[in-house]
């Protein structure tokens, strides 16, 4: 979770946002161990804890989460 948390944390003093794709998200809350809503909801509070928000998304390769931060008005 540091690690997660050190990345988006430098992405987003670079840029706007940061996406992390399904591979990344499945260190931190591994999709076998737990039921989407709660995964979503842990990454939602994972991004609040930071001062970050987080949308998150489906597609072809699986779940990837955009962060950006709070107030911001990107998400």
């Amino acid at each position: 979770m540091k690690t997660l948390t050190k990345h988006v944390g430098a992405q987003l003093e670079e840029r706007a946002f940061c996406v992390v794709f399904e591979d990344d998200l499945e260190r931190c809350w591994p999709s076998m161990k737990m039921a989407r809503s709660v995964r979503e909801s842990e990454i939602h509070s994972f991004a609040e804890s930071q001062g970050w928000i987080a949308a998150i998304l489906d597609g072809e390769f699986g779940m990837r989460a955009i962060f950006s931060k709070a107030g911001t008005g990107l998400i």
